[in-house]
């Protein structure tokens, strides 16, 4: 019998909870560490959309990225979503666990995922963060443009758009940081980065980057993480063989382009 608690310690193999920032929440966040498992469903975020979809599969466990539970939680009711969502999955005896930042900093994670996602080769550390394991920095298979650039993360990762600061000279060298990592730009400077991915950036930082001759692309936080979910998925299986691990059909981007 395979139980929750065996998934969690084999994902605390591949993504220590000791990599996670000192301010965030990560591991079981939810449910009983000896439900037996048969199924788990994997996504970015472990939404009321995700938890039904657990159900209406018959999932005993969701593993997601982002915690169901971030900020301090004084009470767990129907008037808000995180309520809803710790709600719903009690009363289906659903566990959650979640590998926020601390998948982020582990090799295979969010951030080598999203480096393959672009094809980028010679792909190495990028040293920032807490523990200097956040981000990752690679090279194009070629030579491209910035505009031609913006045009190939959007299409790599199938985001609905994208936004970017053209620094006016070729790529080649490519940094990149699931999420909302626009505060680790100097590392990526310091690694040779010609462009740097990112999500949520402001602007601000975009013009920053502008005036340090770096092409930066806002790829959006959803596509630049949402990789890790097949992440997830594919390690369960591999380790667990006798159990289906499959990523969310149902989870999507809550923001839209017009």
């Amino acid at each position: 019998m395979i139980t929750v608690s065996d998934v969690l310690d084999f994902l605390e193999g591949f993504a220590p909870s000791e990599l996670a920032e000192n301010w965030d929440n990560v591991g079981l966040l939810c449910g009983d560490r000896k439900t037996e498992v048969t199924s788990v469903l994997c996504a970015l975020d472990a939404t009321e959309t995700v938890v039904q979809e657990a159900i209406d599969r018959g999932a005993q466990l969701v593993v997601a990225h982002h915690p169901a539970i971030f900020t301090s939680v004084s009470r767990v009711t129907s008037d808000d979503a995180t309520g809803r969502i710790l709600r719903l999955a009690i009363r289906h005896d659903i566990s959650i666990i979640c590998m926020h930042t601390n998948a982020d900093c582990a090799f295979g994670g969010v951030n080598d995922a999203l480096a393959s996602a672009l094809f980028l080769t010679n792909v190495v550390n990028m040293e920032a963060g807490e523990n200097g394991m956040l981000g990752r920095t690679g090279d194009l298979p070629r030579e491209m443009q910035p505009h031609e650039f913006a045009l190939y993360v959007k299409e790599c990762l199938r985001a609905s758009g994208v936004r970017f600061c053209d620094a006016g000279k070729p790529i080649r060298r490519v940094a990149v940081g699931g999420g909302a990592c626009g505060k680790m730009m100097d590392s990526a400077i310091a690694k040779g980065a010609d462009a740097f991915v990112i999500g949520d950036c402001s602007y601000d930082l975009m013009q920053r980057a502008q005036s340090l001759g770096l092409t930066l692309v806002d790829a959006g936080h959803f596509p630049t993480e949402n990789p890790v979910a097949a992440v997830f998925a594919d390690k369960i299986s591999e380790a667990f063989p006798q159990l289906t691990s499959v990523v969310s059909e149902r989870h999507a981007d809550c923001i839209q382009f017009v």
